[in-house]
């Protein structure tokens, strides 16, 4: 795809956030069955449901602008499947191995870039509430995301923390 003008760019965006969730919502499910805590699977559940309505309201967008949903590659979330895909060949104790959890948090903080990149974009294009609301929707919906996961990341720190003192 030629991108020549801001609308173009905001279509390419569109694709990419689109792949992203359908990536994501497959990711989400693998990780939430494989989570380490039940804290962390719930939130991954629980997230995984939102980002099947977070889909629905992507094709929403398209359909307000007269296009048919199309998913565009981003190597950034394909480097969070690989991510989690070596994580989950068994190279638990390697740092330069992500945990579950920091996978799922950097895939929900690109996920929060991306839609804030839509709303930037559809600003300065003028874009009515049918394309401007589900994009706001979904990104306070990715910030909350985080918010838990990062509540969850507390956690574990403080726990670690205290089974080393008590070790």
């Amino acid at each position: 795809m030629n991108v020549e003008t801001l609308e173009d760019l905001f279509g390419l965006q569109l694709q990419h956030a689109y792949y992203a969730e359908r990536t994501h919502v497959e990711l989400l499910s693998e990780m939430a069955d494989a989570a380490p805590t039940d804290d962390l699977r719930e939130v991954l559940a629980d997230h995984r449901a939102e980002t099947d309505a977070q889909i629905d309201r992507l094709e929403d967008v398209f359909a307000a602008l007269g296009r048919h949903p199309r998913a565009s590659r981003t190597r950034s979330i394909d480097g969070l499947v690989e991510s989690w895909h070596e994580h989950r060949s068994g190279t638990d104790g390697d740092p330069a191995v992500p945990s579950a959890l920091e996978i799922a948090l950097t895939g929900e903080r690109l996920e929060i870039r991306a839609y804030e990149s839509l709303l930037t974009l559809a600003g300065r294009l003028a874009y009515a509430d049918d394309v401007v609301e589900p994009l706001e929707t979904t990104l306070a919906e990715e910030r909350a995301a985080v918010e838990a996961l990062e509540e969850v990341e507390t956690e574990e720190s403080i726990l670690k923390t205290l089974a080393i003192e008590e070790g």
